[in-house]
């Protein structure tokens, strides 16, 4: 008899466990962002002016710094600040501006709270104008420091025509035939791995209106370049109308 109530006894746990809905886990904390103090932007701009020769930062009308403060939950604020060089230029057909990241640290002395990020510094360039100082430009593109400036130069000026021609090759990706039709922006070139049939070859990131980024693979055959393969990540529906 206890032997039959035992079992029973199991059944039902065994049947309470099963019955149960699972154990759902816990979404990560939402990224929270704010603006910077008062307190850390003063800071900062006495850093830099300290730290930065007016040959570099452009001086006072060419200082801004743009801050990326953001947290997890209850951790610690991060706070970072960026400044961009004053423009230069880097080849006689490039523009360059350099982008610094620096970290704050709320707990150093004083004048010590800032440091040069780790990260390695940000190369932004846009086609010069022959004979004419570069200045600031509303559109740039993020440079790798491993791809020659005559590629770069070459890509920016044909960009548009090879984005026409990668369209061709959205459609034979699934991860990319739903933005075939959205509008993109040049944003970065850089170093891509060679592929078969085209051992030269670099790349062209490409964001979107929808937030998503496409990467269209080139390839350099005696100084001509051809769309040869794309990759997109996020997902888009097709744009209205």
């Amino acid at each position: 008899m206890r032997r039959r109530l035992f079992a029973a006894a199991l059944a039902l746990t065994a049947s309470a466990w099963a019955a149960a809905p699972a154990a759902r886990p816990k979404a990560p904390p939402s990224v929270q962002l704010r603006e910077p103090t008062d307190e850390e932007r003063r800071s900062f701009e006495e850093y830099y002016r300290l730290q930065v020769p007016v040959r570099v930062s452009g001086g006072p009308s060419m200082f801004a710094p743009a801050f990326d403060i953001q947290r997890r939950g209850k951790e610690p604020w991060q706070v970072i600040a960026r400044v961009d060089s004053s423009p230069r230029h880097f080849t006689p057909d490039l523009c360059r501006q350099v982008r610094t990241s620096y970290i704050y640290n709320p707990n150093a002395p004083q004048d010590q709270r800032w440091t040069p990020s780790a990260a390695a510094p940000e190369w932004y360039v846009w086609l010069a104008t022959p004979k004419v100082i570069c200045t600031a430009a509303q559109y740039t593109t993020r440079m790798d420091p491993a791809v020659h400036p005559d590629d770069v130069k070459a890509l920016i000026w044909q960009h548009r025509a090879l984005l026409a021609r990668a369209r061709l090759l959205f459609a034979g990706n699934s991860g990319c035939a739903r933005q075939r039709a959205l509008t993109f922006r040049l944003s970065a070139i850089e170093p891509a791995p060679p592929s078969n049939g085209a051992p030269a070859m670099v790349g062209m990131v490409f964001d979107s209106d929808r937030d998503t980024q496409v990467r269209v693979a080139v390839r350099k055959s005696r100084g001509e370049y051809a769309a040869w393969n794309v990759s997109c990540s996020g997902s888009a529906a097709p744009p209205a109308g």
